[in-house]
């Protein structure tokens, strides 16, 4: 299993800790670094070139969609998973328009991110989810 480098991205130091917690359990993750916000994020992913960003939608100062859309326009850009507790179509879509390879919600948070790396970090492949229920109005 390839190794994926993972930046945090939370304005809540809790939810980092426990984020952190459960990734420094697998041998194949080694998250290299962490920001409060968007404007951090952008820079976190210049200077530590992630191979992955688990990023949070609502934060002061830069929130994730905005983030997302500068760090998509990066060289080489990691791929962005948005959570959020706001799971639904019209979040998703704005996800997918930001340019998030994948939308998670932070109620199964932990299972999903993990099936998430499990399979980028098992082949490499992209595991864009879909960002929306097919036929959903956004």
């Amino acid at each position: 299993m390839k190794t994926l480098r993972i930046l945090l991205v939370d304005d809540h130091a809790g939810f980092i800790n426990a984020a952190m917690r459960h990734l420094r359990k697998l041998e194949w993750v080694d998250v290299v670094g962490s920001a409060n916000n968007g404007i951090q994020a952008i820079a976190q992913c210049e200077a530590l070139r992630p191979d992955v960003v688990l990023m949070d939608l609502a934060m002061p100062e830069m929130g994730g969609l905005q983030a997302t859309r500068l760090i998509k326009a990066q060289d080489s850009p990691p791929f962005v998973v948005i959570a959020s507790h706001f799971d639904d179509s019209e979040h998703r879509e704005h996800a997918a328009r930001a340019g998030a390879d994948a939308f998670v919600s932070k109620l199964s948070y932990i299972h999903d991110v993990l099936e998430l790396l499990e399979r980028l970090g098992a082949d490499g492949a992209p595991a864009v989810l879909a960002p929306a229920p097919a036929g959903s109005a956004g």
